[in-house]
């Protein structure tokens, strides 16, 4: 009985998500449509499709979206990596965690934004600066929740270790880090949407190439149509990785 009733309920929540998502959609579609009646500024769903489709063909663009993709993923793998080992060491390190998390938290509740103008003179225009910027915005989410993962490791896997006499080493690979793949997982989700939040903001103020740049130039030039289409890319990518890494997180054990 229950080994029929498990998958049973298991197929009852897919359609569900699937209608829960479906539901989101239209919801926000119908939101997004009476908007464009009471805002000039907020283009109807159609037009901002043509536009974006239009945009697409475009090589000036497509060199913007490379430009911006490269720099998000250089951010995101940059900080996902600085943030797991910081995490690591505030996880497994009494002393470093007594010392150093007052200083993560307060760094984590600042708005890193407010760092770009120092940033500038030191990375220059380009990738540097928005690759730094990309970075100090998804390195904390992964820091958080791996830090946290280290310390949730249940004490009987650290009894585990030390009756085999495994190493350092051994037990951060064997115990360690698949005890904490869960936590990882939601930190890198996170970080995957605030690396891109970075770098199209950091393309805001100075550079010369980017979706940032084209959104604040078709802000500036009144093409409304091109600034939501660019804004409703960033959204669509972000929200399908987002999504992806969810349902892989929510399948690990």
């Amino acid at each position: 009985m229950t080994t029929v009733a498990m998958p049973l309920k298991r197929q009852k929540r897919r359609p569900s998500v699937a209608i829960g998502s479906v539901l989101v959609l239209v919801v926000a579609c119908a939101g997004w449509w009476i908007a464009s009646r009471i805002s000039f500024v907020i283009p109807d769903p159609s037009s901002t499709t043509r536009a974006l489709f239009s945009n697409l063909g475009d090589p000036d663009y497509q060199r913007d979206m490379r430009v911006t993709a490269i720099a998000v993923a250089w951010a995101f793998a940059l900080g996902t990596l600085i943030g797991a080992l910081l995490g690591l060491v505030l996880g497994l390190s009494r002393t470093a965690r007594l010392l150093f998390e007052p200083l993560v938290i307060g760094l984590n509740g600042m708005p890193k934004i407010v760092l770009y103008p120092m940033l500038l003179p030191v990375f220059h225009l380009g990738y540097g600066s928005k690759v730094v910027m990309g970075v100090l915005f998804s390195l904390f989410p992964v820091l958080i929740n791996v830090a946290a993962g280290v310390r949730d490791v249940p004490e009987v896997y650290w009894k585990l270790s030390r009756s085999l006499n495994a190493s350092r080493w051994q037990t951060l690979t064997a115990i360690v880090i698949p005890a904490i793949r869960r936590p990882l997982l939601t930190g890198i989700r996170l970080a995957v949407s605030l690396a891109t939040v970075g770098v199209v903001l950091s393309e805001f103020f100075a550079t010369q190439n980017g979706l940032g740049r084209t959104v604040l130039r078709a802000y500036g030039t009144g093409d409304y149509a091109d600034m939501m289409a660019t804004i409703l890319l960033l959204i669509s990518v972000s929200f399908t990785l987002s999504l992806a890494l969810w349902r892989l997180e929510r399948k690990t054990r």
